[in-house]
């Protein structure tokens, strides 16, 4: 892979303005971080789009580029925030110019086409980073250092929830999407079940709809996993009073179990905190012995960046491989 040097600002392009994935957030957040980041222009082909952003900050006096005129320029990376339907798309052909890439989630639900883009950047020896967000949650990094220096034990179970009281629009995009909502969030929580519980035995997914704005989609889904000697659940819904509070993860061991609730907050501005939670066996079975572990307060989508410019300034292939978002695909593909 390319070498840049340690404290080399990224020239990066952004592709895309999707109203639905974190574009805005992720374009604010690089370019509150300018001695990492340098964000060259925009490439958004779609006049719709190139309407509805001319109000929103996070775009102000970008240049508007085609994609040939964005190649031209040479940047170091492309961030890839299209609509869900062209991440994939848009990702192969920035990997395929010789790019590294940051791409929004989830990704196509074409299973062998989101196993070309993986084949892609492997080959060409890109960077690719897909933007799962918990994937830099400092209580998540916690818990699984402990998981992996065995301070639970035995894995047994994995229970995680990520809901949110969506309105009539959004519920109106879910039927573009088989399994709705457990395609849309529940994508993520398939991911640290991967991390902590490694691959299930089975998938039984029951999904449902509540026809709330006389929607017909899949907007209330869950998913139950069968391991060896473990179990585990991931809950998702677009229609529940609170669901960005609920939203938790609690794992199980022989040792001991790990809780983070709520696996986010919102403080002030753009900071975020967490609360983790330990007991160990030697906690009264009958009462709450659980201890809080310190967490930092972060910020999401700075964290997310500055992983990925990391990955590009080290030429190194990331944490998270092509072979692992391409089996993590697979499930995620095996549970809508």
């Amino acid at each position: 892979m390319d070498l840049l040097q340690k404290n080399t600002r990224l020239r990066i392009i952004q592709i895309g303005t999707g109203a639905m994935v974190h574009a805005a957030h992720i374009a604010s957040a690089v370019r509150a971080l300018p001695e990492n980041f340098d964000l060259l222009g925009l490439v958004e082909p779609d006049p719709e789009r190139q309407t509805a952003i001319q109000n929103i900050p996070a775009y102000a006096g970008l240049p508007l580029l085609d994609f040939e005129e964005a190649c031209l320029l040479q940047p170091d990376a492309f961030l890839v925030e299209t609509d869900e339907m062209q991440l994939v798309p848009t990702a192969i052909r920035t990997l395929s110019a010789g790019f590294h890439t940051f791409m929004d989630k989830p990704g196509s639900q074409d299973g062998a086409e989101f196993h070309k883009m993986c084949r892609i950047a492997k080959e060409n020896r890109k960077v690719l980073n897909i933007g799962y967000m918990y994937r830099t949650n400092p209580a998540v990094l916690k818990a699984l250092e402990m998981v992996r220096a065995g301070s639970l034990g035995e894995m047994i179970g994995f229970e995680a929830q990520m809901s949110c009281r969506g309105d009539e629009s959004y519920h109106r995009t879910l039927p573009r999407f088989k399994g709705g909502m457990m395609y849309y969030l529940g994508c993520h929580l398939i991911d640290l079940m991967l991390q902590f519980m490694g691959e299930p035995e089975e998938v039984i997914p029951l999904h449902s709809s509540t026809m709330l704005h006389q929607v017909a989609c899949v907007d209330n889904a869950m998913c139950a996993y069968r391991y060896r000697h473990g179990v585990a659940m991931i809950r998702t819904s677009a229609s529940e009073i609170n669901g960005f509070g609920r939203r938790s993860l609690f794992i199980s061991g022989t040792r001991g179990s790990l809780e983070i609730r709520p696996l986010e907050k919102k403080e002030q501005d753009n900071w975020y905190g967490t609360e983790l939670r330990f007991t160990p066996d030697t906690a009264n079975a009958y009462s709450d012995g659980s201890e809080l572990l310190p967490t930092p307060s972060f910020k999401r989508y700075d964290r997310m960046m500055l992983d990925f410019a990391a990955n590009v300034r080290a030429g190194r292939t990331p944490q998270y491989t092509p072979e692992y978002e391409a089996k993590l695909h697979d499930w995620i593909l095996k549970s809508l």
